[in-house]
């Protein structure tokens, strides 16, 4: 396999990725230039060095990420160095293929688990999105507003008759004391809404996870 040169789309297909990651693999100087035939969108890939270069080069995270721990082992044929050392024990241990695999499958099943968790938990009313929260607040609050202030007829007719007071009168200033008042709250709401970030946090009640 050592000679072997296929195209980008083949190659994908080897380490079970998508072509567009490995443009980005090239890109990034995962694939380096040396293992390359030709140049731009028609370049072809020497199989065996860059399958040698990304298992030397990459990021275990976006390994785990993107499903580069699946086939790069069954792949990559190219012998090691002769009179390579083993690593010394104080030395970071890397993660092999096999290992990759297992935790790449236990991540999708972990988010598989919670993306379930969290649609049951939303079809039971337990979970909302941030911006379907405050719909509903603003909601509420607007009701009961606007419930007072159709009361306000009501207290100052009260009022006038406890007080002896011309109910008009009463009525202008507690409306006029609603407005300010409603007009103060919420430049208050708007600003605390301002600072809120675009989810926040939700424990469910069964379940493991907390989004």
């Amino acid at each position: 396999m050592d000679a072997q040169i296929v195209s980008k789309g083949e190659f994908a297909r080897m380490i079970a990725v998508s072509p567009g990651r490995v443009s980005q693999m090239i890109s990034s100087g995962m694939i380096g230039p040396d293992a390359l035939v030709g140049e731009g969108r028609m370049a072809r890939i020497r199989a065996a060095l860059a399958l040698s270069q990304i298992k030397s080069r990459r990021d275990i995270g976006q390994a785990l990420g993107n499903g580069l721990g699946t086939r790069l082992e069954e792949t990559a044929t190219a012998p090691a160095d002769f009179g390579q050392q083993p690593p010394a024990d104080d030395e970071p241990r890397v993660l092999g293929t096999e290992e990759l695999i297992k935790l790449e499958r236990l991540a999708m099943e972990r988010r598989r688990n919670r993306q379930a968790e969290e649609d049951d938990a939303r079809r039971r009313g337990e979970l909302m999105e941030t911006k379907q929260a405050r719909a509903e607040m603003t909601r509420m609050a607007t009701s009961m507003l606007q419930s007072f202030e159709g009361a306000l007829p009501d207290f100052a007719t009260a009022l006038a008759a406890k007080f002896e007071l011309p109910q008009r009168d009463l009525l202008h200033e507690l409306r006029r004391s609603f407005v300010a008042f409603r007009a103060a709250a919420a430049e208050r709401e708007a600003k605390r809404a301002a600072g809120l970030p675009a989810h926040r946090e939700a424990v469910v009640t069964k379940g493991e996870f907390t989004s």
